[in-house]
């Protein structure tokens, strides 16, 4: 269960406790299916959104991706 308050903050949490890795992707399309994609910026909370084989989901679902500047997608490799 994360412990960071912001989404933005779970790019940090999911490296450090759960053993994630930072893609070099910056293209929400081309993330892989089951990866975790962190947005935001210093002076927003973020968003956070899983990559499914049919768009994206986060608390709802949806064929595109966030607008919200990415910060990184993150996988267990």
């Amino acid at each position: 269960r994360p412990k960071t308050e912001l989404a933005r903050d779970a790019a940090s949490e999911l490296v450090n406790n759960y053993g994630f890795k930072k893609l070099t992707i910056s293209d929400p399309f081309s993330a892989p299916v089951g990866s975790v994609l962190v947005y935001g910026t210093a002076r927003s909370v973020g968003h956070v959104e899983l990559r499914t084989k049919d768009g994206f989901v986060s608390d709802f679902r949806s064929p595109t991706p966030s607008k919200r500047p990415l910060m990184g997608v993150y996988a267990k490799l």
